[in-house]
């Protein structure tokens, strides 16, 4: 029975979703007979490294504006829409991932300004894009102060800050993705865009002076100040004053290692900027200035460790893994900011963030890749454990690393929290220390009952042995007869923690009676430092050992066959499952990897991505070079190996992974790899490392991945739906 809720018919389905699919569509997946496009290889193109020599026979790709490029592209693409769109029940797929994904949001509020003037995002289930609101005082109704919807469907607000007295918000606006915005800057009252223009490019990072006179950000330099090729480097801080006509000042950057970014933040009393320079997100330095008098204070002087400072009356806050890989909280006067005491010890839970908030500390624990959130005194002393709705996760993963969940000022009494799980989308409580009492605030309504699925975390043997932790989510009543379908996710690199997300595509997954698993892999933040450089540069195998050993272990604990096994990764997580399908192709029944980084040879010949050789290793150093060369997807390609059927998604507008590299992936499998495949390329046209501007291009990029699964798992959705 359908019925519909926001616009959106809601579908019940029953568990047995996946049935076998009718003769004809066995048929065709059996004979896989597509007619792929001829692709020009040029035999003559490569380069010598270290001695060797690497072919590249489809270097000419790089070029996408190309007219050869975008003919192929196209080709390609009109074989992989053939074949997507004509699977089975595809728009009751795309009406199960609109109801996951079709969901009011919210935010808490931002206090800016007097009488209780504050600000909020918000959308409703029919926005395609989250909006910036506000209202006058806390009685008033809202109003809007911006609305991207009414913008061109290509063009982002990516973020949005108000000044202290809440007349004006500073905000970013990109095109075709979320990265390379530029500041803009409103009037509250008038509606209208001030002049100002604040210098540099990739804009990011506002944050305002305490008397609303201007405001700090992060930018890259003007075009022409720095070496072609170096647009995306040299990232620094700088200060735009409103009204004066005169270019924004640099305050903080570095002047020897363009790779570097920047980033900064006010503190609460107004005194301070807190100056960061990320090294990605292996170390950073921290200094303060002084805003009375421009003076810089040196915090974190060096390049050691990762830190998160917070000024809190005469003193700092400092969340550090120095001498801590699973961290700890040190203070420092403000008096002397480098002689750091330890607050609250490193134990056996990874500290990700620590937040002030209404006179106690916030910590946010990893614990085994879920969180756990203990209340600490001013001086440290444990008062109590803040108790979450459920397994999941309070922070995220931004450029500005791990980012608290906790929110509220240090002299307020308000404690926001951020909540989310597999199976509960985005959620905002409020805590009341007084009563320890922790209220909802806003849950969103996805169509998805929580009570009829269950999230185990299992423990499996890898390789050599290391024991890794895996999240597996399915119906309470799913049959473990060794015959589910099952997405494996992975990503293991960049000290980023697999945590539990929600997803329209997992809401979708699981009501549609598919089983989800999460491997928290080496190179991942989940257990601190060390386990994030158990597989950094020439320890990268570590992390395709241990994925390769889930998959693997689900076979054996009856959940699967591998032809029923799906492998999933996303930017770094592409790169892992696109090696680990070179690598053992019989564990994997299909293979999904998108906007990766393929060619490991080339890698920091693109934008920023030469920043990424403290991860990945250099290409120039013999050593690292000879190691990447020897799992780089793109030149380990096996013509007497039979590879899974694979999709290499392309954003075309990433700014953050080379656009290029599925491509010249999917020419060379074609060419190569003619044992198994087939090997489609999907592009994905105005869209960015993170997918389409709106939430539309969004849910229709996830109908496509949905319906590759069913295409290469021969799994389709029953004709009844109920």
């Amino acid at each position: 029975m359908l019925r519909p809720i926001h616009g959106v018919a809601e579908v019940e389905i029953s568990l047995g979703f996946f049935s076998s699919l009718a003769e004809d569509l066995l048929m065709r997946n059996q004979n896989r007979a597509l007619e792929f496009p001829t692709t020009r290889r040029d035999s003559a193109s490569g380069y010598t490294l270290h001695g060797k020599w690497f072919d590249d026979p489809y270097a000419w790709m790089e070029r996408l504006d190309a007219p050869e490029t975008q003919a192929w592209i196209a080709a390609q693409e009109a074989v992989t829409h053939a074949v997507l769109r004509a699977v089975p029940g595809r728009d009751a797929l795309r009406a199960a991932v609109a109801r996951s994904a079709r969901y009011a949001r919210r935010s808490p509020p931002i206090h800016a300004g007097p009488n209780g003037r504050e600000f909020l995002w918000q959308a409703d289930a029919s926005d395609d894009k989250l909006k910036f609101m506000f209202r006058r005082d806390k009685d008033a109704p809202l109003e809007t102060v911006l609305d991207p919807n009414t913008w061109a469907s290509n063009e982002a607000l990516v973020f949005a800050v108000p000044s202290p007295d809440g007349t004006r918000v500073a905000f970013g606006k990109a095109v075709g993705s979320t990265h390379a915005a530029e500041i803009h800057v409103l009037d509250v009252e008038t509606g209208r865009l001030l002049p100002d223009r604040p210098r540099g490019t990739s804009h990011t990072s506002v944050a305002w002076r305490p008397d609303a006179s201007g405001f700090f950000y992060a930018a890259c330099p003007e075009p022409g100040e720095v070496p072609a090729g170096d647009e995306a480097h040299w990232n620094a801080i700088y200060e735009h004053r409103l009204g004066s006509g005169t270019p924004a000042r640099r305050v903080f950057g570095d002047d020897q290692e363009k790779e570097y970014w920047c980033s900064v933040k006010v503190s609460e009393c107004g005194r301070f900027a807190v100056l960061y320079k990320w090294d990605y997100v292996h170390a950073n330095v921290v200094y303060l200035l002084r805003l009375a008098d421009d003076a810089l204070v040196p915090v974190a002087p060096a390049m050691r460790s990762l830190n998160q400072v917070q000024v809190i009356g005469d003193s700092l806050l400092i969340h550090t893994d120095l001498d801590a890989p699973r961290g700890r909280l040190c203070v420092a006067p403000l008096t002397a900011p480098t002689v750091w005491r330890t607050l609250i010890p490193e134990n056996s839970d990874t500290l990700q963030t620590v937040t002030g908030v209404g006179g106690q500390l916030y910590a946010v624990y990893s614990h085994a890749a879920s969180h756990r959130v203990r209340i600490h005194a001013e001086d440290g002393t444990y008062l109590r454990d803040l108790v979450l709705p459920a397994l999941g996760s309070v922070n995220r993963n931004e450029g500005e690393g791990i980012v608290s969940g906790i929110s509220g000022a240090w002299s307020g009494d308000e404690v926001w929290v951020n909540f989310m799980s597999y199976v509960q989308a985005p959620s905002v409580y409020r805590y009341d220390y007084a009563t320890d009492c922790l209220s909802p605030y806003h849950i969103p309504d996805v169509g998805l009952d929580a009570s009829e699925y269950v999230t185990d975390q299992v423990w499996y043997e890898s390789l050599d042995g290391t024991r890794v932790s895996m999240f597996i989510v399915h119906r309470k009543d799913l049959p473990r007869d060794g015959r589910q379908p099952v997405r494996l996710n992975g990503y293991g690199g960049f000290n980023i923690s697999l945590e539990p997300r929600f997803t329209a595509l997992h809401a979708a997954w699981l009501k549609l009676g598919g089983v989800l698993a999460f491997a928290n892999v080496r190179g991942g933040g989940e257990y601190g430092r060390a386990w994030h450089e158990a597989a950094c540069k020439t320890r990268r195998q570590n992390a395709f050992d241990d994925y390769i050993a889930a998959a693997r272990w689900l076979v054996s604990a009856g959940y699967t066959t591998p032809s029923r096994l799906a492998s999933r990764g996303n930017s770094n997580g592409g790169l892992l499952v696109a090696v680990t399908a070179l690598q053992a192709p019989e564990a994997f029944g299909a293979v999904y990897c998108r906007a990766p980084t393929l060619d490991m040879l080339r890698f920091p010949n693109f934008g920023f991505m030469s920043s990424a050789v403290v991860e990945y290793g250099s290409p120039e150093d013999p050593v690292e070079g000879a190691y990447l060369a020897g799992y780089s997807p793109y030149h380990n390609i096996r013509a007497d190996r039979r590879y899974p059927v694979m999709t290499f998604v392309s954003a075309l507008n990433d700014r953050v992974a080379p656009p290029h590299d599925p491509l010249k992936m999917v020419a060379r499998l074609q060419a190569e790899g003619t044992q198994g495949g087939p090997y489609f390329l999907l592009p994905l046209r105005d869209s960015g490392h993170g997918g389409g501007t709106t939430l539309t291009a969004l849910i229709e990029q996830d109908v496509d991945e949905l319906s590759f699964y069913c295409w290469a798992l021969d799994v389709s959705p029953q004709s009844s739906w109920k």
